[in-house]
């Protein structure tokens, strides 16, 4: 795998490449010394397809998948597709007026300067509740979101099985299967 700091050399886009499949992600200045490769999967069935069947090999035990909204859905979707699942659990990222008894735990994503919830509908307790699940996530950089998603299945009395993600970025997690690592650039 790569190394998670790289020199920033000026470049405009850094090439992701997970086992063959390559994309040119645009390099994003956050602060003065660095830049972040932009990674958005949404609407790239290609690349989705491509990922799903190699997570899909580590997540056969699992019963059940988990992910949150909204770029996980399209991944989990593909993966539930190989796996015969018939259903899988997306956490939303707010509470709809339509749920019954949901199930939520607070959390703070990279991504936000403030603390959000992540939920789930009570109704889908019986889908997960005993089962062996898989937890599903296109990055994880801190963990938090996917710490959450971990938190809602054991309140739904499931047992997480699996973690995979498309990538990691910054820090890598021992505990968690993914196919490459999003590094960051800094102006040295």
């Amino acid at each position: 795998m790569e190394a998670s700091v790289l020199e920033y050399d000026g470049r405009p886009y850094y090439e992701l490449v997970i086992r063959n499949f390559r994309r040119q992600l645009p390099l994003i200045q956050v602060s003065p010394d660095t830049w972040i490769a932009y990674f958005d999967s949404l609407g790239d069935r290609e690349f989705i397809e491509h990922c799903a069947k190699i997570l899909a090999e580590q997540l056969t035990d699992c019963e059940v998948l988990v992910t949150s909204e909204s770029k996980g859905i399209p991944l989990v979707h593909e993966i539930a597709i190989l796996l015969k699942h018939p259903r899988y659990i997306v956490c939303r990222k707010e509470r709809k007026a339509f749920m019954k008894d949901p199930i939520a735990v607070k959390y703070r994503p990279i991504t936000s300067s403030k603390e959000l919830e992540l939920v789930i509908d009570g109704r889908y307790v019986p889908y997960i509740r005993g089962k062996r699940v898989g937890i599903v996530d296109d990055i994880v950089s801190t963990k938090n979101t996917m710490e959450a998603m971990e938190k809602i299945v054991q309140l739904a009395g499931g047992v997480v099985a699996k973690k995979a993600t498309v990538l990691v970025e910054g820090e890598h997690h021992k505990d968690v299967f993914y196919l490459g690592v999003l590094p960051i650039f800094k102006k040295t």
